[in-house]
């Protein structure tokens, strides 16, 4: 008879203790980052790295808003909030139907 963790169960464990050890190394580097203790930190690599233990364990941002799209008025190739106006289209006179210009 074998005396010991189920091998099952000691990596269900180490499933969940590993994304957590993560999850709290990475929120104290980034708070030591915030605070001025630790200098040089990619603060994007360390919030990256929170989103993705966060999603581990299924805690995902939820938008409850509708996007209006309506109210954007960008154009083609231009960011928003840009302040160069666009171009307005060319004018074409008019055709008539008879064939006379």
């Amino acid at each position: 008879m074998k005396l010991g963790p189920d091998p099952k169960q000691l990596r269900e464990y180490l499933g969940t203790l590993v994304p957590a050890g993560v999850l709290t190394w990475a929120l104290a580097i980034l708070t030591a980052s915030y605070l001025g203790i630790a200098s040089k930190v990619d603060a994007a690599f360390i919030s990256s790295l929170v989103t993705s233990v966060l999603a581990v364990y299924g805690i995902t941002r939820k938008d409850n808003e509708k996007k209006d799209t309506t109210s954007t008025t960008t154009t083609k190739g231009r960011p928003p909030g840009s302040k160069n106006k666009p171009k307005p289209p060319p004018v074409v006179p008019p055709t008539q139907s008879n064939g006379q210009p």
